[in-house]
């Protein structure tokens, strides 16, 4: 997958439904901390557009999300998997 293509998608309306779905299922609960999360980690691009919560996303705080990023970078590079 394309980096365009992913924007594109984190952009559209069935990316904000899917997201809303998946964090009410998730009771807004970061997945590494506990505390309120506000945003979802994809953990696997192989599904987008039919995304699982645990297997290809994760919830996340803002301070976990970043957290998560950065040891991406560490890992893979700039833009993680791209």
């Amino acid at each position: 997958m394309e980096k365009d293509e992913y924007i594109l998608y984190i952009c559209s309306e069935d990316w904000r439904e899917r997201r809303k779905e998946m964090m009410d299922e998730a009771n807004w609960e970061c997945f590494n901390c506990g505390e309120k999360a506000t945003e979802l980690h994809h953990l696997s691009y192989e599904n987008l557009g039919f995304e699982v919560l645990y297997e290809d996303v994760i919830p996340l705080c803002s301070t976990c999300h970043k957290e998560a990023h950065n040891k991406e970078e560490d890992d893979y590079g700039e833009y993680g998997e791209w």
